[in-house]
């Protein structure tokens, strides 16, 4: 979750004991007065902590579920922020953390990791309500990022989570869970898994090493990710980084696509009310290519649409995966989230397919 003013981030304040013990930890302006759940993330557990002179901060537990060396995820932040904080243009422009007060900027507390930032003031994230010129700021966002780390050489990050996006490597643990079946699901999902196993020779796309270069990329480049100005929605920061690591730059392009030009939520149940938006496609590659465009390569430029098609069956493998395992992984609020997740990206992956050629056409003229 993102240190932003979200629509989710106003729970009532309390004075959590456990919460502002941990928080005391850290290096604030003042001692920690108050602390509360803030927003909805999947994956880490989230409280906006305020001191006695109202400044703000998020306090973040990073998930071991979905980050096994916390410290390497912590190192690789640390590192990163450090290197867009020296070109930046404001103070909003990038993330900062808070240090501990011994001088590191993580904390172990029964097992667990905990990390603070400072809270981006009158920021917010966008959601149903992004327009399509919000796209095409959100590309701006995560194109100046890349083009922010461009000279940051790969081999000092940390890989965090080996094989992050290895598509064939999701395909073959769809097929062990859906054989073993451990919670008896697989009936209801005969349709789903026919489909989503339908690609895997896409899934080899990118097998050769050589095909693009490695570089500091955010690996969940999602329009959730980026923080705009509550009143002008100009682009301020890219958040939530603790998937920077070695990666493909194609692949943020991808993700933001997945979740940036579709009709709907990711979790909508109605797949008839899924469809890829080529407006917005347009809008968010034109803002990625202007901040982004002089620093990829030839062969990056090529495979922009082939990242949208296999970041979107990435999150269709994943999501069918987690809900025939029992959803282990991701959050879920009701039965079937993640279920209905994955038949809202298998549909919204069936309609990048059908406009391939377009979106190459429009690329183009870009």
């Amino acid at each position: 979750m993102a240190p932003s003013e979200g629509v989710t981030g106003d729970a009532r304040p309390s004075a959590d004991p456990v919460i502002l013990a941990l928080a005391a930890r850290f290096a604030t302006a003042a001692p920690p007065v108050a602390a509360a759940p803030f927003g909805g993330g999947h994956v880490n557990t989230t409280y906006r902590v305020t001191d006695a002179t109202g400044r703000a901060y998020l306090l973040q537990r990073i998930s071991r579920t979905a980050f096994r060396r916390p410290a390497d995820v912590m190192a690789n932040i640390v590192t990163v922020t450090a290197h867009l904080a020296a070109k930046a243009r404001s103070p909003r422009d990038h993330l900062t953390l808070v240090p501990t007060l011994d001088g590191g900027f993580w904390t172990e507390a029964e097992g667990e990791t905990w990390r603070l930032y400072d809270f981006v003031a009158d920021s917010v994230e966008l959601g149903a309500d992004a327009t399509t010129a919000d796209l095409r700021r959100a590309g701006e966002a995560f194109g100046r990022f890349l083009a922010d780390v461009a000279d940051l050489p790969a081999e000092r990050l940390h890989v965090t989570i080996p094989d992050f996006h290895n598509w064939p490597r999701y395909v073959a643990r769809l097929k062990q869970v859906a054989a073993a079946d451990p919670l008896g699901r697989r009936r209801e999902v005969g349709p789903e898994l026919e489909q989503a196993l339908s690609y895997e020779d896409v899934s080899h796309a990118f097998d050769d090493p050589d095909l693009m270069p490695q570089r500091v990329t955010h690996n969940d480049a999602k329009l959730a990710n980026v923080l705009f100005d509550r009143l002008t929605r100009a682009p301020l920061c890219v958040v939530d980084l603790d998937t920077v690591q070695p990666g493909l730059a194609v692949n943020d392009f991808g993700d933001s696509i997945r979740s940036g030009a579709t009709s709907a939520p990711e979790d909508e149940g109605d797949v008839t009310r899924v469809h890829f938006v080529p407006e917005r496609f347009a809008a968010y590659a034109g803002g990625f290519l202007a901040a982004a465009g002089p620093i990829l390569t030839a062969s990056e430029l090529a495979h922009l649409r082939h990242g949208a098609l296999l970041m979107t069956l990435e999150t269709s493998l994943r999501f069918l995966t987690d809900y025939l395992e029992g959803d282990v992984y991701y959050a879920t609020d009701r039965p079937g989230q993640n279920l209905d997740r994955a038949r809202n990206q298998l549909a919204l992956l069936a309609d990048i397919q059908a406009h391939w050629n377009w979106m190459a056409e429009t690329l183009a003229t870009l």
